[in-house]
């Protein structure tokens, strides 16, 4: 469950399902993970996005491991990475406790039923006071599973399924004509449209990679040598020859990738080396070491385009 709960976060059930699949399989239990390096596991959660939830699964199975295994919701928020809605679901539905869960699907079904108008940290508060007054403590796994539910296969964002609802004739939303306004939606962060330029060097059969330092975007994984050129490509470029001197970059290809509310522009250029010298940062790998490395999707798809040119 707990694994679940934080790979679902910002992340649809299909795209979950085969990586927590392979997740329990190569960590079936809290001591597999415990004893997992950053690098297995980040490899294994590559393409999930988000990868500081990756992290903190890990960080908190080792803290599990000297602490013990925690039943109830407070002892599970002392958990790293572990959070009120995570702790309450786990501790209700494994353990039986009496406490509410309120996640986007309930808080929906909270607005509508009862006509609420705010947003944001304001809706959210008043729904967990609502959760908490009806909830169901003789079965409160069972009822707030019932509740997360009704939220995502009848109460959905679009065309709800008033008609099979069970609630439709006590809720307000349904009653006044609202349901289409409710919940009040937040404002909207405007896009940032930025664009990296990604030389991948290439040298006897082997790419060159670096570690991506701590404060940036997928820290932790490794990349091609990347820089951000959406304010100034030549010197962006200029960085790159720097690394690589007397290069002469061949185009690969390019692609758009979104990372929240940025869409970025991905261009790819191939790099031709003689032997594979030390370049700043950068370690070589052969082909059969490639697949063990945790990569950023972006990166990932860039490895794709790179391979016919490795041997």
């Amino acid at each position: 469950m707990w694994v679940s709960e934080v790979m679902l976060q910002q992340t649809r059930v299909e795209a979950v399902v085969p990586h927590y699949l392979r997740w329990m399989e190569r960590f079936p239990n809290v001591l597999a993970l415990a004893r997992a390096t950053e690098d297995e596991a980040l490899a294994l959660w590559q393409g999930l996005g988000y990868y500081r939830r990756c992290r903190r699964l890990l960080e908190g199975a080792r803290w599990i491991l000297e602490n013990g295994m925690p039943q109830t919701e407070a002892e599970w928020r002392s958990v790293p990475g572990v959070g009120a809605y995570t702790a309450a679901a786990i501790a209700s539905i494994a353990f039986g406790e009496a406490v509410p869960v309120v996640d986007g699907n309930v808080e929906r079904v909270f607005a509508r039923l009862t006509g609420c108008r705010e947003s944001g940290a304001e809706l959210k508060r008043q729904a967990w006071e609502w959760a908490r007054r009806n909830l169901f403590a003789k079965d409160p796994g069972s009822w707030n599973q019932a509740l997360m539910e009704l939220g995502a296969t009848v109460c959905t964002p679009r065309d709800p399924a008033c008609g099979s609802c069970p609630l439709a004739e006590r809720c307000v939303a349904k009653q006044s004509w609202t349901v289409a306004e409710l919940p009040v939606g937040r404002r909207k962060t405007a896009s940032v449209h930025l664009l990296h330029v990604v030389w991948v060097p290439v040298a006897d059969g082997r790419l060159a990679l670096r570690r991506i330092p701590p404060g940036q975007w997928w820290e932790g994984l490794w990349e091609f040598p990347r820089v951000d050129a959406t304010e100034d490509r030549d010197r962006a470029e200029a960085t790159l020859r720097g690394m690589i001197p007397g290069a002469w970059p061949e185009r690969l290809g390019s692609f758009r990738h979104v990372v929240t509310h940025h869409k970025i522009t991905v261009e790819a250029w191939l790099v031709r080396l003689e032997a594979p010298n030390p370049i700043d940062g950068c370690q070589w790998f052969g082909r059969d070491q490639l697949d063990a490395l945790a990569l950023p999707t972006p990166q990932r798809r860039i490895l794709r385009l790179a391979r016919p040119f490795i041997g």
